[in-house]
């Protein structure tokens, strides 16, 4: 059935995967971070080792992506190195896709996409990406493996907050404020001790004992752009065991569902109310409809109000994220990607800005089919201690594929092509 417009689907985090759902983790589960699930093919070897440094590199998503009137099983595994230096740039990223051919014995190979009368979850067991040959639903929460309805319990067990907590209440046991001067400054009175002090004049008044306090200017001691651009170290801990062997982030289950089309299910809902207001009132509400669905008057005239500070792309992205606040990433095969920045052309692209090259396999055009969106970024945090780094951010991750998914009888792995684009200064 051809689809009627293009569609997204958003991710959102979910749940954290824990050590007993951690066993029935495949191939088909949409998950942030822990160690990939490959599909059980023999002969698959692949190097999580970074190009630029050589330390090892964490998966950082796995994606189930099946495809439309297909007979495998399709994934796509993104790593990335966390090396400050690394993190930033394109080369130090990789995604591999993998596939494998449905189980003859089944009544239908075809491995299908979800439609638009499906409730999507990548990770609820009541709602379905996809339903197999013997009706029963999978999804991120549901394993089939022997058909026999394995179904992944709900963990709601709360994590302990006693780390945090006890910081708080040490920084609380160190507060000391003075309050022996009355005619202390606000920074003065603050935690600590102000270098230089802070001098008073008087008024020129009859009462000489009303003072004013008059800041003196100080010369800043830092340059705040290099604090922006400024590359953070790599705690040596981590670095030491980055290089004998991979580490993992956080594993988290995705939960998904499909854009919502705001301007158009506005259109739908106004021309409902219009039309049962005028069946109820018999009177000719055509301005009326006129107006509420948007048409101008001869009197006046809308246009577009440019953001103050001048980047409508930037701009535009912001208002879509916004739109559906809380998505860490968003997958579709049929639209352009959403850009904060422009892309690089390569030689070879075509004149579309979103599609940097062709596949060097096949030829075939690479389409932007999956996208990590800033808030995919405050996700990450490394197992087993919930360990944070301060440079894991960036604008877009973006996952160009083959658009024909070429693949031949003895791979086991294609690599596909990965670009990132920096966090806008």
């Amino acid at each position: 059935m051809a689809k009627s417009q293009s569609k997204v689907y958003l991710g959102y985090e979910e749940e954290i995967i824990n050590e007993r759902n951690k066993l029935q983790l495949n191939y088909t589960i949409n998950k942030i971070g822990g160690l990939p699930n490959w599909p059980p093919l023999e002969n698959i070897q692949f190097s999580t080792k970074c190009p630029l440094c050589n330390l090892h590199r964490l998966l950082v998503v796995q994606c189930y992506a099946p495809l439309d009137d297909s007979v495998y099983h399709r994934t796509l595994y993104v790593f990335a190195c966390i090396n400050p230096s690394c993190w930033v740039q394109s080369e130090s990223w990789t995604c591999v896709r993998s596939q494998m051919q449905d189980a003859p014995s089944k009544t239908s190979s075809v491995v299908v996409m979800p439609n638009a009368e499906t409730n999507l979850s990548w990770c609820r067991g009541s709602d379905d990406w996809e339903e197999n040959d013997n009706g029963d639903s999978s999804n991120g929460n549901v394993i089939n493996i022997d058909n026999n309805g394995m179904q992944r319990n709900s963990d709601e067990e709360d994590e302990s907050n006693s780390f945090e907590l006890e910081t708080v209440e040490q920084g609380l046991e160190n507060l000391q404020i003075d309050s022996n001067n009355a005619n202390m400054s606000p920074v003065q009175g603050a935690v600590g001790e102000v270098a230089a002090p802070v001098p008073a004049a008087e008024l020129e008044e009859e009462d000489e004992s009303g003072l004013v306090i008059a800041e003196t200017p100080t010369v800043p001691m830092n340059n705040m752009a290099s604090l922006f651009t400024q590359t953070a170290e790599l705690p040596s801990d981590i670095r030491s065991r980055l290089v004998s062997g991979p580490l993992q982030f956080v594993s988290k289950y995705i939960y998904v569902e499909e854009e919502w089309n705001k301007a158009s299910n506005d259109d739908d809902k106004v021309t409902e109310l219009l039309n049962k207001y005028k069946r109820d009132n018999e009177i000719e509400v055509g301005s009326v409809a006129d107006r509420v669905a948007g048409a101008p008057s001869e009197d006046e005239a809308y246009e577009d109000a440019t953001p103050l500070h001048g980047d409508r792309l930037f701009h535009a992205f912001l208002t879509r994220l916004h739109a559906q606040p809380g998505q860490i990433l968003r997958y579709t095969r049929d639209a352009p990607p959403l850009l904060g920045a422009p892309l690089p052309i390569s030689e070879n692209a075509s004149n579309s800005p979103y599609k940097p090259s062709i596949c060097m396999r096949c030829g075939s055009r690479l389409i932007c089919e999956l996208q990590l969106v800033p808030g995919f970024a405050d996700t990450l945090c490394l197992f087993p201690n919930h360990v944070t780094l301060s440079h894991l951010h960036f604008l877009s991750v973006l996952i160009f594929t083959c658009s024909q998914s070429c693949w031949q009888q003895n791979d086991r792995l294609v690599e596909e092509m990965v670009i990132l684009q920096p966090e806008v200064i």
